[in-house]
C-alpha cells in the first residue's frame, strides 16, 4: 500500500464530514465553530485565577484550541509574505522545523515564533508523548485545509507540503511512542 498524503487524508475527513459534521470543531482552522473558540481562548488570561467561567477548558480542549489558533496565525501570516512577494515557504519551512523536531523532545514541540499554550519553563498538563503526534496531525489537517482553499498553486503548495511533513512526523512519533 503505498503513502497516504495530506491531501487524501483531507478529502476523507471531507468524506466523513458529511455524515458527522462535528469532526471539523477539532480541526477545521477557519470554520464557524473556531472562531467562537478562538475567542474563548484569547479571552484566558494566564495569571488570573478564573480564565473562564464556570471552569477553565481542560488541558486537551485549550491545547486542540491553541494548535488551530497558531495554524491561523502562521498561515496567514505566510498568505501576507506571499501577497507582499515574500517567501512563505520559508516561514511555513521553519514552522514545520520547530513542530516535527528529528529527535526526541521533552516537551510538545511549538513554533517558536508562537505563543506556547503553556507559561514559560513549565510542561504542558498533557504526557508529550501522547500529545505531541496529536498536534503535529491536527495542524498537518488544518494546512491542508488551507492548502485546499488556496487558488494560487505555487502557495498551495507549500502549505500541502507542510502538512505532508506534520502527518509524517505524527505518524512517526506515535510508532515511537
Amino acid at each position: 500500500m503505498g503513502q497516504v498524503s495530506a491531501s487524501q487524508t483531507a478529502r476523507i475527513v471531507r468524506l466523513v464530514a458529511r455524515i458527522k459534521p462535528e469532526v471539523w470543531d477539532g480541526i477545521e482552522p477557519h470554520g464557524p465553530l473556531f472562531a467562537a473558540a478562538a475567542a474563548q481562548v484569547r479571552s484566558l488570561d494566564r495569571r488570573s485565577d478564573v480564565a473562564l467561567n464556570p471552569q477553565p477548558l481542560p488541558p486537551r480542549d485549550f491545547l486542540r484550541l491553541a494548535v488551530l489558533q497558531t495554524v491561523k496565525g502562521v498561515a496567514e501570516s505566510a498568505i501576507g509574505a506571499h501577497q507582499r512577494g515574500g517567501d512563505a515557504g520559508e516561514i511555513l519551512r521553519e514552522v514545520g522545523d520547530d513542530w516535527c523536531p528529528t529527535r526526541p523532545h521533552p516537551k510538545i514541540p511549538w513554533p517558536r515564533n508562537w505563543p506556547a499554550p503553556w507559561p514559560p519553563g513549565e510542561p504542558f498538563p498533557l504526557d508529550p508523548e501522547y500529545a505531541t503526534p496529536a498536534v503535529q496531525a491536527a495542524a498537518g489537517l488544518a494546512f491542508q485545509g488551507y492548502a485546499d482553499g488556496i487558488a494560487a498553486e505555487k502557495l498551495s503548495a507549500v502549505f500541502a507540503e507542510l502538512a505532508d511533513r506534520l502527518f509524517d512526523a505524527a505518524l512517526r512519533d506515535a510508532d515511537s511512542a
